[in-house]
């Protein structure tokens, strides 16, 4: 019976693993991350139901790290496997990157293969059979050739991090080979650095753009949500102290992460957050010497990993960064948790509350599912201008759905197209509390300019071109703006901008652009000559 029933445990937590890492559906606006973050609630809400029964009727539950080990790798090695046949064109991948896997760019791709790596270690300390070895090698190599394909810095600088870590520690008496090992790296990441230098460099501008962000906030932070909420504001502060000629604006974008996990923590919860993380590192150091063994190395190994990725890109967008870091700081806090659970009185509190949040967190999360659902199916709608359908539907998810800056962002261009203006711009500066976004801003512009409020019209585009200077759109859109003003000169400055500037990526559009405003130019030039 025991054995049946850590069985059904494993089962779960595979399932839990699987969705992380490979749902998608095409019925969500978002097909790739928000799936999995709802499936993996709900199988997780389960999870923790039946483990909090099964430790409050029988006082614990065994977990097999093995098996575990074996769960892992397997789901990675399959993640890896799909990534390299997408790479060598046998799969289809929606994405502009070769190797995306079952997400929708290399970060996630790779941030869950680095994370499932140093679970093969485990499994080669674990078990002597050579056969196991054999297949540990084999999944290793494929999982790290893929991780290296994938051209994720972030990926790569990890991997060579924790490749580091391990062949030092075992280099104890070969101080010149542990030497070249550490250049070795450094070399690695200054090559990192120049494989993409002008993405390098545009992230060295969101952290300084992050920096100045934190100065307004340094101890409490600016709240949760303030990166989305603030930071292209203080992006788009930086080019008008420095100037559109600044050595970034071509390289500046529409930006939706900080690409650097402790940085964000900053921005949200200040120094004191960072110190709360550095408190509890500092327990997971403590609780990992009190007892080390394999199961707890390999998982400060992966939580090593996960903080090396977080240097450089996002991983806790995603779901299965959350599973594993969780599993790992459980292996290593095992003890003080067992300890904890031999009172009565705390097990059977800690259990009722786990019972009492799961219920609820699973009935929300059924009525977010049904929203989302709702959502994908009503945008769809939109497409073949069905909008006397959709409308009504919008209104209704609205409640649901009201802080949801993706949404109300959806919810205003619908109405804008349907040319509801002024419930379209109470709906836009609604999302402009939550979403600071250069597109958003390009809507705003738009309903004031249709609602002929020209000066706040001229404000938000103004807004957009600061955003992302190397955008062409802003200045189009200012260009008429002007024009429908009657503000020759100023229209006049607009059509040479977008003339003089130059292309951060050659496309049709663009080209296009140009050429309209060579031709409004010399049309101009034709009015004055005859006045």
């Amino acid at each position: 019976m025991a054995r049946l029933r850590d069985y059904i445990g494993l089962l779960i937590f595979s399932i839990l693993c699987v969705s992380a890492l490979f749902m998608q559906s095409h019925s969500f606006t978002d097909s790739y991350i928000v799936p999995k973050w709802l499936i993996t609630l709900f199988v997780f809400g389960g999870f923790v139901l039946y483990c909090t029964i099964a430790i409050w009727f029988t006082n614990s539950i065994k977990v097999n790290m093995f098996l575990v080990g074996i769960v892992l790798i397997a789901i990675c090695f399959l993640q890896a496997v799909l990534g390299l046949l997408q790479y060598f064109t046998v799969c289809y991948s929606p994405s502009i990157y070769k190797i995306t896997g079952s997400f929708d760019n290399p970060a996630g791709f790779s941030a869950c293969l680095c994370i499932g790596l140093p679970f093969i270690a485990f499994l080669l300390l674990k078990d002597n059979k050579r056969y196991i070895h054999l297949i540990g090698w084999i999944m290793g190599i494929i999982i790290i050739v893929a991780i290296i394909l994938s051209y994720s810095r972030a990926g790569i600088i990890s991997l060579a991090t924790i490749s580091t870590i391990f062949l030092y520690q075992r280099l104890i008496h070969r101080r010149m080979l542990r030497f070249f090992l550490l250049a070795g790296l450094v070399a690695l990441i200054l090559g990192c650095y120049w494989m993409k230098k002008d993405s390098a460099d545009g992230r060295l501008l969101i952290w300084q753009s992050c920096i100045n962000m934190v100065k307004d906030s340094p101890w409490m932070g600016h709240g949760l949500g303030s990166f989305e909420a603030h930071y292209m504001d203080y992006q788009a502060e930086y080019f008008r102290i420095y100037g559109q000629q600044n050595r970034y604006a071509m390289l500046a974008d529409n930006v939706k992460h900080p690409f650097n996990e402790y940085m964000g923590i900053l921005l949200n919860f200040g120094i004191i957050g960072l110190l709360i993380l550095c408190a509890f590192i500092f327990l997971l150091i403590y609780c990992y010497k009190l007892n080390s063994t394999i199961e707890k190395k390999i998982a400060l190994y992966t939580l090593i990993s996960i903080g090396i990725f977080s240097l450089f890109s996002y991983p806790f967008t995603y779901p299965f960064t959350w599973i594993i870091t969780f599993l790992s700081v459980l292996i290593i806090i095992r003890e003080p948790i067992e300890v904890f659970f031999t009172v009565s009185w705390r097990k059977n509190i800690a259990c009722a509350f786990a019972i009492v949040c799961s219920m609820i967190g699973i009935y929300k999360l059924v009525e977010r599912t049904q929203a989302e659902l709702e959502w994908g199916r009503i945008s769809k709608l939109t497409f073949s201008d069905s909008y006397n359908e959709a409308l009504p539907a919008y209104e209704e998810l609205e409640k649901v759905l009201v802080d949801d800056p993706y949404f109300l962002y959806n919810y205003a261009a619908v109405l804008l197209e349907k040319k509801q203006y002024n419930k379209s711009l109470e709906i836009a500066l609604q999302c402009r509390k939550y979403w600071a976004d250069y597109d958003l801003e390009l809507v705003i512009g738009e309903i004031y300019q249709q609602l002929n409020k020209l000066k706040l019209a001229e404000k938000y585009y103004n807004s957009a071109s600061m955003m992302c200077p190397s955008r062409f759109l802003p200045l189009y859109k200012l260009f008429y703006l002007y024009k429908t003003n009657g503000e020759k000169e100023r229209s006049l400055a607009m059509a040479e901008a977008v003339i003089s500037k130059p292309m951060k990526i050659k496309t049709t559009t663009i080209r296009m652009m140009k050429r309209e405003m060579e031709r409004e130019i010399q049309k101009m030039n034709m009015s004055i000559k005859l006045e």
